[in-house]
């Protein structure tokens, strides 16, 4: 059986909004490649828990104020390339843990990748009292992820069996 980890997402204070388990597909120096699986439970503080519907190949770089997101429906077809502009990621033990800056690209389907959550960078911006010097540095990073969308080759849908129990706090 894979390695299991528990991804841990919080906002810009530390406190987590959304946590979920995942298998490591991947893991190097600078990169860990996890995989999300349908019928797995994700508790989240803002929508309320649920279930993934769909798999899920998320790229987390040591280096790199990116994680990007290969969104695969049951039957393997690719729904979305997702890239969520956030911190660099910390591994400890079989805990993942980053903070998400509410900036986001997605691309789907033949269309251009698409800067998403400006509102919710903007209310990030006050709520949390974001540097100009930070928003400059999102707002880069942010370009970094549409470029990077725009670019990404995706793998295969992931093969990998169901997930055990996942309620995790």
């Amino acid at each position: 059986m894979p390695r299991t980890l528990t991804v841990v997402a919080t906002k810009a204070d530390g406190a987590w909004y959304r946590t979920w388990q995942a298998y490591v597909e991947r893991h190097d120096a600078n990169l860990l490649v996890t995989v999300g699986v349908p019928g797995s439970h994700t508790l989240d503080r803002e929508r309320g828990d649920w279930t993934m519907k769909n798999y899920i190949r998320a790229h987390y770089w040591f280096d790199r104020p990116l994680n990007l997101l290969e969104v695969f429906a049951p039957d393997g077809t690719l729904v979305q390339i997702y890239v969520n502009v956030g911190s660099l990621p910390v591994l400890d033990g079989d805990r993942l843990t980053f903070a998400d800056y509410e900036l986001d690209v997605s691309l789907e389907g033949d269309g251009p990748p698409r800067l998403l959550d400006e509102d919710e960078f903007a209310a990030a911006i006050e709520r949390y009292g974001y540097s100009t010097e930070f928003q400059a540095y999102c707002r880069a990073a942010a370009q970094e992820a549409l470029a990077l969308a725009a670019s990404w080759t995706p793998g295969t849908a992931p093969v990998v069996p169901p997930l055990p129990d996942s309620r995790q706090p």
